[in-house]
């Protein structure tokens, strides 16, 4: 069945309306948590938001070690007032260990009074890792 242009344009405009309300309508985020997004890509500016808003112990030193793409926000939840968002971030370089370059790691970080209160690692979406 062929469409008509104006079919196609239709469609295509629904396409981009549902995709800008997914985002519209995503987590929301603290804003000590939208600093460190922006802070990511750069491995000596990721590892001063955390160690900034990190309480002691709790971020591991792991999450410095590598060149990380921005991660992507999947989940948010609130817990006993914790707020846990879950992020997926790829592994662009790793000197400490060459099988996480190109991994995708999935991590969770809960945050309390603008700070860094909660961390677990979700493991890798695929591959091994090694450090």
């Amino acid at each position: 069945m062929v469409k008509s242009p104006r079919e196609k344009a239709r469609c295509l405009l629904l396409i981009v309306l549902a995709i800008g309300t997914m985002g519209f309508f995503g987590p929301k985020l603290v804003p000590e948590m939208k600093e460190l997004l922006d802070a990511f890509n750069n491995r000596v500016q990721r590892a001063a938001v955390l160690e900034k808003y990190g309480e002691q112990d709790v971020v591991p030193r792991e999450l410095t070690m590598c060149d990380m793409a921005r991660p992507v926000v999947t989940a948010s939840e609130e817990r006993d007032g914790i707020t846990y968002y879950t992020l997926e971030s790829r592994v662009e370089k790793c000197e400490h260990s060459e099988a996480a370059a190109g991994t995708v790691r999935i991590f969770v970080l809960g945050w309390k009074n603008g700070r860094i209160v909660g961390f677990a690692w979700g493991g890798p979406k695929g591959g091994k890792v090694e450090y």
